[in-house]
C-alpha cells in the first residue's frame, strides 16, 4: 500500500480525526488486532458475534498506532493513538480500497463462480506470470472484508492483478465489483453454493454477473461454455450472433439494469470443450498424475491454432480452468507456447486437491470446501488416478443448500453409484443421503456413514491399505481435514 496520512485517510472515508494526530503515516491496513505496526491503520469490523472495537487496545499493545472507530471514546492508555471516526468500519474500509484502486491503471481480471475461482486464479495468475509481474488474492481474501485489504495490496511495480471475487448474499458482488472495477471477468459456472440464502441457480447468476457491472466498453466477459446458464448468457449476448432472436433470448436473463447495459456493451466468450467457443480443449487423456490435452483458439489471422498442454492435476474440471488461464493470457497478449510454461509450473495448494503418496497409499486432500458439482468432479479424479487396487472416496455435508440439502446429496450419489469407485464414507446427516443412493442404486460399491469426523478416521486407519487411493471432500465446517492428518500420522 502506498503511503497516506491519518488525515487524508479520514478525507477519503468521509470521516474526521476524532482524537491524536492527523500527520501520522500509514502504509498498511489489518483487521486483526494482533498483525499490525506504527504504519499499519486498525479496522475493527463488527461481526455477528463480536465487535473489534473490543480489541483496539490490543491492536495498540501489538504496535499500531491509528484506528477506525464508530465510537465517541479512546480506549485507557492510548493517548498517542490516532482515531478516525467514521460511520461503519467497513464501509470506511471499502471506500478507502474503492479510492485507492483509482489510483492505478493497471489491468485487473476478476473471477467468481460457485466453484473452481481459487484454482482458476492460481492458474491465471501462472500463465500470466510468463510475462508479467502479477498481484494475485492471497488465501481466502476475497470477501466484503478481505477483497479490500487485498486491493490495498496493489504497488507500483504490479503489472495486472488476478482478484478473486466471493459472495454469499444478495448485494455483495455490486459492493466488490465497485471496490475493484475489473477490466476482465471470469465466471468458473454457477452451481448450488449459497442457494440457501440466494433460493435459486438463477438468482446465484444474476448476482454473480453483478461482476461486470464497472465494465468499461472494451471490457471482455469469459463464461464456461460447459455450464448450462452460462452458456445462455454467452449465446444471447455473443458479438457474432446472428440470431434474430437475440433479444428474446436476453429477455430471459434475468439480471440487473446495470448488468444488462455492461453485457451489451462487453465482449462475452465462452470456453469450454465445444469448438463452436473461441478457446477450447480436444483430445483430453491422462498419463499417470497429468493431465494432457489440446489447447485451441482463433489468432489474430482468423486461423484456428492448436497447442498441446501438461498439467501436473487431474480432471476435466483443471482442463477447463486451465483453458479460461490460456484465454485470458492470450487476451493480455502472451502466447499460449510461452503461457503453458507458467501452468506447467503449477501445483494444487494446500487442501484443493492436493496428491501425496503415503506408503503405498494415494491421498488426495480436498477438503477446503466442496459443492455437488465439486463433488462430482473429485470423484472423476479418484477415477483417473493410475494403478489403484482400491478406490474410496470420503465425503461429508455441504453446507448453506437450504431445502436443496437432500435432494443434492442425493444427486452427489447418484453419480458415484454409476462409477468403479469401491468404498464411499460419508461424514454427517446430510451425508447419509449420498450412500442412501448408492444403496439404491449399486449393491456393489461398499457404503458406510458416519455421525462425526474420529468414528470415521477409526474406521479408515484400519480400512486403508497398501495400493488404496483415497479422496475426501466436505465443506470446510466439516474439517474433514481433521481425518486427512490422522491418516498422515499413521502412514
Amino acid at each position: 500500500m502506498e503511503t497516506f496520512s491519518a488525515l487524508k485517510i479520514a478525507e477519503i472515508v468521509g470521516g474526521s480525526i476524532l482524537y491524536g494526530d492527523g500527520s501520522k503515516l500509514i502504509s498498511a491496513v489489518s483487521t486483526n488486532s494482533k498483525e499490525g505496526n506504527e504504519t499499519t491503520l486498525f479496522v475493527p469490523i463488527i461481526g455477528e458475534r463480536v465487535d473489534a472495537h473490543n480489541f483496539i487496545k490490543d491492536a495498540y499493545n501489538s504496535g499500531m498506532r491509528v484506528t477506525f472507530t464508530m465510537r465517541d471514546k479512546i480506549e485507557e492508555d492510548t493517548n498517542d493513538m490516532t482515531y478516525i471516526k467514521v460511520e461503519h468500519t467497513l464501509d470506511a474500509l471499502q471506500q478507502l480500497a474503492t479510492y485507492y484502486r483509482e489510483q492505478f491503471t493497471l489491468p485487473i481480471i476478476g473471477i467468481t463462480g460457485s466453484v473452481g475461482k481459487t484454482t482458476t486464479k492460481e492458474m491465471i495468475a501462472a500463465a500470466l506470470s510468463v510475462k508479467y509481474n502479477v498481484l494475485k488474492t492471497l488465501g481466502n481474501m476475497n470477501s466484503q472484508v478481505g477483497l479490500p485489504q487485498m486491493m490495498l495490496k496493489i504497488a507500483k511495480e504490479h503489472d495486472i492483478a488476478v482478484i478473486e471475487m466471493g459472495m454469499s448474499l444478495p448485494g455483495e458482488m455490486e459492493r466488490l465489483a465497485k471496490i475493484v472495477k475489473p477490466n476482465l471477468a471470469v465466471i468458473t459456472n454457477i452451481g448450488v453454493s449459497h442457494i440457501g440464502q440466494l433460493g435459486s441457480k438463477e438468482n446465484i447468476r444474476e448476482a454473480k454477473l453483478n461482476i461486470i457491472n464497472e465494465f468499461s466498453k472494451d471490457a471482455t466477459l469469459f463464461v464456461n461454455g460447459e455450464d448450462e446458464l452460462l452458456y445462455e448468457v454467452y449465446d444471447a449476448y455473443k458479438k457474432d450472433t446472428k440470431n434474430i432472436d437475440s433479444t428474446q433470448k436476453q429477455s430471459k436473463i434475468k439480471t440487473s439494469f446495470e448488468t444488462k447495459k455492461a453485457l451489451e456493451n462487453a465482449t462475452v466468450e465462452a470456453f469450454g470443450l465445444q469448438n463452436e467457443f473461441a478457446y477450447f480443449a480436444k483430445n483430453i487423456r491422462n498419463l499417470g498424475e497429468q493431465t494432457f490435452f489440446n489447447f485451441c483458439f482463433m489468432d489474430s489471422r482468423g486461423k484456428m491454432i492448436e497447442e498441446e498442454i501438461k498439467l501436473n492435476v487431474l480432471g476435466t474440471h483443471n482442463v477447463l480452468n486451465a483453458v479460461v488461464a490460456l484465454s485470458v493470457a492470450y487476451t493480455y497478449g502472451i502466447h499460449p507456447k510461452e503461457a503453458k510454461k507458467g501452468l506447467e509450473e503449477y501445483r494444487p495448494i494446500s487442501m484443493r486437491g492436493e496428491i501425496e503418496k503415503l506408503n503405498g497409499i494415494t491421498l488426495v486432500d480436498d477438503t477446503y470446501n466442496a459443492s455437488p458439482d465439486s463433488m462430482k468432479s473429485a470423484v472423476d479424479v479418484l477415477l483417473a488416478l493410475p494403478e489403484a487396487n482400491r478406490r474410496i472416496a470420503v465425503f461429508a455435508d455441504i453446507l448453506e443448500l437450504g431445502e436443496m440439502s437432500h435432494s443434492c446429496h442425493y444427486e452427489v450419489g447418484t453419480y458415484l453409484a454409476k462409477t468403479s469407485v469401491d468404498v464411499v464414507v460419508t461424514v454427517g446427516g446430510e451425508a447419509r443421503y449420498i450412500t442412501d443412493a448408492i444403496k439404491e442404486n449399486n449393491n456393489r460399491i461398499t457404503t458406510i456413514n458416519f455421525t462425526d469426523n474420529e468414528s470415521a478416521a477409526n474406521y479408515l486407519l484400519s480400512e486403508l491399505k497398501t495400493g488404496d487411493s483415497i479422496i475426501l471432500k466436505g465443506s470446510r465446517g466439516m474439517h474433514l481435514d481433521e481425518i486427512v492428518h490422522k491418516i498422515k500420522e499413521k502412514f
